[in-house]
């Protein structure tokens, strides 16, 4: 956890976080992951949404 990027810190996300969807996208696929980054990084605000301890929690920030 204390490798992670400052602004993963900050956007809430911690180590051992699932990444299920970002901006309604489901995420797990490297190839379809990387089709769809520009599109997400195109719309300026991520929502991502995170299974943590068995529940599902979503958190949403801006993108620089």
């Amino acid at each position: 956890a204390d490798k992670h990027d400052l602004g993963v810190r900050l956007a809430g996300l911690r180590s051992g976080d699932m990444v299920r969807t970002v901006n309604g996208q489901p995420v797990g696929d490297p190839e379809v992951d990387s089709r769809i980054y520009d599109e997400i990084a195109a719309a300026g605000q991520a929502r991502i949404e995170v299974e943590r301890g068995g529940q599902v929690l979503s958190f949403s920030f801006p993108l620089r």
